[in-house]
């Protein structure tokens, strides 16, 4: 069977929590449980989990305390919350904490699963974002040292082999435009409502932004060392995309 997702199972009630991980396992996932807030952060810090479902209130420390620890543990973990006695104070802090889901038991089990889907998508998301950022600023850096190299080429070699440049832009930028477009398509399906908009605003893909922005600054400033309707065309395009 594939494995859909790793999560983490935190519930202080034994029953509850042996039968509802050996659900999620017979629908796919990986679980590991915990019993009390400090095993839920042991296991936090040692492994890598997709989605923490927790219960509110657990033993080791007050209402909602494991939820606080989230940014310090494992930032960005998606994270479905459980309680038998729902209250204001409770489901306001939860979203407070972007947290994924508030749920009140008995969970059905069709909701749970369908947050938890939402969680995975989200946590690959991330990781996508997190690979494509640090992509997009090696190419960045080779852009700057192509450029150096240009401003600093003495006249007289002429104008450098057009065919190798041009092979490592429109390279680079094949790839880095097909993982943004994988991220997006990610994003819209772990979260349909939030909409173009909204995930352009995520700090994360600021990254993007800003590679392309230097990106489109060493197509202008080494446009007058060679001609390339291809690299002029990317320059437009790339315009275009940041202004939009």
């Amino acid at each position: 069977m594939e494995i859909k997702g790793r999560i983490l199972l935190a519930d202080d009630e034994e029953i509850f929590l042996k039968g509802f991980a050996q659900l999620l396992r017979l629908h796919g996932y990986v679980v590991e449980c915990a019993s009390t807030v400090e095993e839920a952060r042991e296991k936090l810090e040692r492994e890598r989990f997709d989605v923490l479902v927790s219960d509110i209130q657990m033993p080791g420390g007050p209402v909602l305390d494991l939820v606080r620890q989230i940014p310090s543990l494992n930032a960005g973990l998606p994270v479905v919350l459980m309680t038998g006695h729902p209250s204001m104070d409770t489901a306001l802090e939860a979203m407070g904490n972007a947290v994924l889901a508030y749920l009140v038991k008995p969970v059905q089990t069709q909701e749970l699963l369908m947050h938890l889907q939402t969680g995975v998508r989200l946590r690959k998301v991330q990781a996508l974002a997190l690979e494509s950022s640090v992509r997009l600023q090696t190419w960045a850096d080779e852009m700057r040292a192509i450029e150096a190299d240009i401003r600093s080429a003495p006249a007289s070699m002429g104008v450098m082999p057009l065919s190798g440049l041009v092979g490592l832009v429109l390279g680079n930028l094949a790839s880095s435009t097909l993982e943004l477009k994988q991220l997006l398509d990610l994003a819209l399906q772990a979260n349909p409502s939030q909409g173009v908009c909204g995930i352009r605003e995520c700090p994360r893909l600021s990254l993007f932004q800003e590679a392309l922005r230097t990106s489109v600054e060493t197509l202008e400033h080494t446009k007058g060392s060679f001609k390339s309707k291809e690299l002029g065309d990317l320059r437009r395009q790339l315009t275009a995309l940041l202004e939009g």
